[in-house]
């Protein structure tokens, strides 16, 4: 083919492609008019589930007598949802139905025989139905309704089949706007306007929440379905470590019985019953697993630390040099770290995963503040070199570069402690990491969802809160140290506007302040916990771990700038 042919046949596939999008979009897209409500829907909800539902189909009459706000039962919230636009769905194939709704803010209404049935959001995020349709295990990713639950709904509204409804419905998509009388106002934080009190309740309220769930034998509830608040099974001994690091700094600030006890249960679990022999050290892991790793031995020196530094109870400074110890054996002679420990074998096995290099060198960094041995002081250096040089060679060499927030962390943890090119390298890596997350962050007015502050990857996927949190530690550390070495006001300037919105997600997102507490069926069991979106409500207990964490260097840093540092710390240097 010659250069004008193919770019003729460029220019008709340009042309075709933007006339076929037009096309989907006239028939598709909604046209919200909140002025004109094409009906009113009012739903009664009671220990999060949906006990009563009208719907007013006539625009003028906006409350039935029925469902009388001024009847409604102690503990009820009736809830109304107008909707403000509607259009056409295909139902067929079942993945382009499941990826026609924005999570969240769409709905579904089926028609049939005369008869409407509406599926709104909050039936949707009731029933966890968003993000749930199809799912990418070896990426993590999943989105989409979950069609079935959906048509389930219907179904069971309408009093007919499933099957009834393929063959012989019509289905739109709608959008509604919800108004719930005499609910608190939902928490409103923006880049524009952050509450340093807030900020801190928040950061205290989390660490209450994970306190709450840790159990007499000193366990997480790890993973909860907030809808329900039943606690859901697996268990991960990084994330219990990463969350008593986080409840040991909250007990320290607060003072709190509560929480200091908790802290102290969670780690007495590490050091009595997965603190094992690796060969002449000792480690993390459990007893009937051949291997142990160093994530779970970096993150229980965090805790452990932390404990000791904050005088919880300093007698856990006396496990640090025996857990440092392994951590240094881990460690090859360029600064990386093996992994995985054989201890049947009794030797390391050099494979490394997202994560671990950065949490040993940060843990490493601390128990040299605390103890002072230089051989952590060497083995941190050593590692946050290797992590910001050879360690990434190229863009997708060895870790993922998004997500290893940890190395940043460490940059600040050690930044008078260790040589001045590695400062300048360290700092120029984290710089370019965080201009590399501000091209994925989302702005005012980007989505449809609330979603300003969050990490996106395309439309389809509803943005993880998780990483705001965890990158907001590390975002907030880089602040922090150029600052510190005096970098362009511009480039101050940029990072302090993420980090500002980063931090005003996080408090809108968190349980107990959305305004939509009445879809949980025990809202104070869950109060102070971070979802994994805004439409998965299920609890881990490294969501809350990494955005307290954030919000805790958040005062931290306005503390220290206004000369009034009154908590523990994170940390220190």
């Amino acid at each position: 083919m010659t250069a004008r042919g193919l770019a003729r046949l460029l220019v008709a596939w340009v042309l075709v492609t933007a006339v076929a999008c037009l096309a989907v979009h006239r028939a598709f897209a909604l046209r919200v008019d909140e002025g004109h409500p094409g009906a009113v829907i009012l739903t009664l909800w009671q220990g999060g589930k949906r006990v009563a539902r009208e719907v007013d189909d006539s625009t003028r009459v906006l409350r039935p007598p029925s469902l009388d706000i001024t009847r409604t039962p102690e503990g009820a919230k009736l809830v109304y949802e107008s909707v403000v636009a509607s259009g056409p769905v295909l139902t067929w194939p079942e993945p382009l139905f499941a990826l026609s709704f924005v999570p969240g803010r769409d709905g579904l209404s089926v028609t049939l025989d005369g008869r409407t049935a509406y599926v709104t959001p909050d039936d949707l995020l009731a029933a966890q139905a968003y993000d749930h349709g199809i799912g990418i295990p070896s990426m993590q990713i999943a989105m989409g309704l979950d069609v079935q639950v959906a048509l389930a709904a219907a179904s069971d509204d309408l009093g007919v089949s499933v099957r009834d409804l393929l063959d012989r419905a019509s289905f739109r998509r709608i959008r509604v706007t919800r108004s719930v009388p005499g609910a608190p106002a939902a928490r409103a934080a923006t880049a524009d306007h952050l509450d340093d009190a807030e900020v801190r309740d928040a950061a205290l309220a989390m660490g209450r929440y994970l306190a709450r769930g840790v159990d007499a034998d000193g366990r997480f509830r790890y993973l909860v379905d907030a809808p329900t608040n039943k606690t859901l099974p697996g268990y991960d001994w990084p994330r219990h470590a990463g969350a008593t690091y986080f409840v040991a700094q909250v007990a320290a600030r607060t003072g709190e019985p509560d929480v200091r006890y908790a802290a102290l249960r969670a780690a007495g679990l590490l050091r009595d019953r997965a603190l094992l022999r690796c060969g002449e050290h000792r480690c993390i892991g459990d007893d009937d697993v051949a291997t142990a790793d160093v994530g779970s031995t970096a993150l229980t020196m965090l805790a452990f630390v932390e404990i000791a530094r904050t005088k919880l109870d300093e007698g856990y400074a006396l496990l640090v040099p025996g857990l440092a110890a392994f951590l240094r054996a881990q460690q090859r002679p360029d600064g990386e770290l093996m992994h995985v420990y054989d201890r049947a074998a009794k030797q390391p096995v050099d494979v490394q995963m997202l994560y671990f290099s950065g949490e040993a060198a940060l843990a490493l960094a601390r128990a040299h503040s605390l103890l002072g041995d230089p051989r952590d002081l060497d083995a941190a250096t050593r590692a946050l070199a290797y992590l910001v040089g050879p360690g990434w060679s190229f863009f997708g060499s060895r870790y993922y570069w998004g997500e290893e927030h940890w190395t940043c962390q460490t940059m600040d943890d050690l930044w008078e402690r260790i040589p001045a090119a590695t400062r300048t390298a360290a700092l120029d890596f984290c710089l370019g990491w965080e201009s590399y997350s501000r091209k994925l962050q989302y702005g005012p007015g980007e989505t449809e969802l609330d979603a300003e502050g969050a990490y996106g990857l395309g439309p389809i996927v509803t943005p993880r809160l998780t990483p705001v949190g965890s990158r907001a530690e590390a975002g907030l550390a880089t602040l922090e140290a150029a600052t510190r070495a005096g970098r362009s006001p511009a480039e101050l300037a940029a990072l302090e506007l993420q980090m500002r919105r980063s931090i005003a997600l996080v408090l809108r997102h968190q349980l107990g302040t959305l305004g939509r507490e009445y879809l949980l069926a025990e809202p104070a069991a869950v109060e102070g916990a971070m979802p994994g979106s805004e439409v998965d409500w299920q609890l881990r207990i490294d969501y809350a771990q990494h955005s307290g964490c954030a919000l805790l260097r958040w005062i931290d840093r306005h503390e220290w700038r206004s000369g009034t540092q009154g908590g523990a710390g994170v940390g220190g240097n």
